[in-house]
């Protein structure tokens, strides 16, 4: 069931901290965001911004009521939606010049493939259509703040952090089931709502399990990279294969797999290592793999080097064990699905269904989230 939501006719923007499909912090995203030669970002960076749309334009049958932000696909506007009485978020696609049909096509495919999903823990989309010659997306308004949000307000109790992320898991389950892979997930990609649902979101990266690999072939780079075991050489093929790829590189690269740092296909593990990146850093307050540069910070991932544990650490063992192996640079050597990472972590914590989750026979309900 979606968040309820008072409906206000569109005389103003919304207030600050009203999240519809990405984080209030534009910061927080180009903290994360690194931008490579040939990529979308920085094709987006090339092109002129989008004007800002001031309160009460018409787009379709929708009202702007201001906007909430902007990333490397477009802009993101809060709406209203007179026929249906509701408040809507408006993604509004980037212009690409040249190659403004292959954006289309693809947050085309973004709506197509979010609207065959349908739950609980993941952005609905409503509607898609255009508005000068660009595409735009109309999504269900979510009041609330994005996981990055969340942890940088306090410390949290690992064990909420689990039970959050643990329905951002269930999330990406879904679309796995649907055939979809997110390719992008992320801690800007979570919402928790204020009633404590909590929702995956920004399929923008989205493709079908059942499409090919990456959108262009590395050719030798990439096989190159794949057997050296030289430190230095390492480093240097790693960015000679991403410089030569032509937009090929499709995530955000802190939380991106092996497997997309060499730009092959992303398939349901390669989220379950981005979720569980996700979730490292959640839980420790640092992500397992460092780098300066996308080069070092691709070599620590194919070596699977992560250090121990920030001393003082509460979270389990066994818990780190469970997100270790989510963390294995070999594909084979994570679980089989999200589902078994799920039930691995349900394993380990001794969760049980009974109306509701529980933790060591106490109530574990996702709450004090604001």
């Amino acid at each position: 069931m979606s968040v309820t939501l008072p409906v206000t006719p569109p005389l103003a923007a919304e207030p600050s901290g009203v999240i519809g499909w990405q984080s209030s912090d534009p910061a927080a995203s180009e903290r994360e965001q690194v931008t490579m030669p040939g990529s979308e970002a920085a094709a987006a960076s090339t092109q002129p911004p989008i004007p800002d749309l001031s309160p009460g334009t018409a787009i379709g049958r929708y009202m702007v009521l201001g906007r909430l932000g902007a990333g490397a696909m477009g802009v993101v506007y809060a709406a209203y939606d007179p026929e249906l009485d509701r408040k809507v978020a408006l993604k509004l696609l980037h212009p690409r010049g040249h190659s403004s049909l292959d954006s289309r096509l693809r947050l085309m495919r973004e709506a197509k493939a979010l609207a065959r999903l349908s739950h609980p823990n993941v952005v609905a989309v409503h509607d898609v259509g255009t508005y000068a010659e660009r595409v735009f997306l109309a999504m269900e308004f979510v009041d609330g703040k994005t996981l990055g949000a969340w942890l940088k307000e306090q410390p949290q109790p690992w064990e909420q952090v689990v039970a959050v992320m643990r329905k951002a898991g269930e999330g990406l389950a879904a679309a796995h089931v649907a055939g979809l892979v997110h390719r992008d997930f992320k801690p800007d990609n979570v919402l928790i709502a204020r009633d404590g649902r909590v929702r995956v979101l920004d399929f923008g990266l989205a493709r079908s399990a059942s499409e090919t690999g990456s959108v262009e072939d590395l050719g030798p780079e990439a096989a190159m990279v794949a057997s050296v075991s030289g430190s230095r050489r390492v480093h240097a093929e790693l960015e000679a294969a991403q410089l030569t790829r032509t937009g090929a590189m499709v995530g955000t690269p802190a939380y991106m797999s092996p497997e997309q740092h060499l730009g092959r296909g992303a398939d349901p593990r390669s989220d379950q290592f981005s979720f569980c990146v996700t979730l490292y850093q959640a839980l420790y307050g640092v992500r397992p793999f460092a780098g300066e540069r996308i080069s070092g910070l691709a070599f620590q991932v194919l070596q699977g080097k992560i250090g121990p544990p920030p001393a003082g650490s509460a979270v389990p063992a066994r818990v780190r064990r469970v997100v270790l192996r989510g963390l294995s640079a070999n594909p084979d050597d994570r679980y089989d699905s999200m589902p078994a990472l799920l039930a691995a972590l349900d394993h380990e914590l001794g969760f049980k269904r009974r109306g509701g989750w529980y933790f060591g026979g106490g109530a574990l309900l996702v709450v004090g989230l604001w």
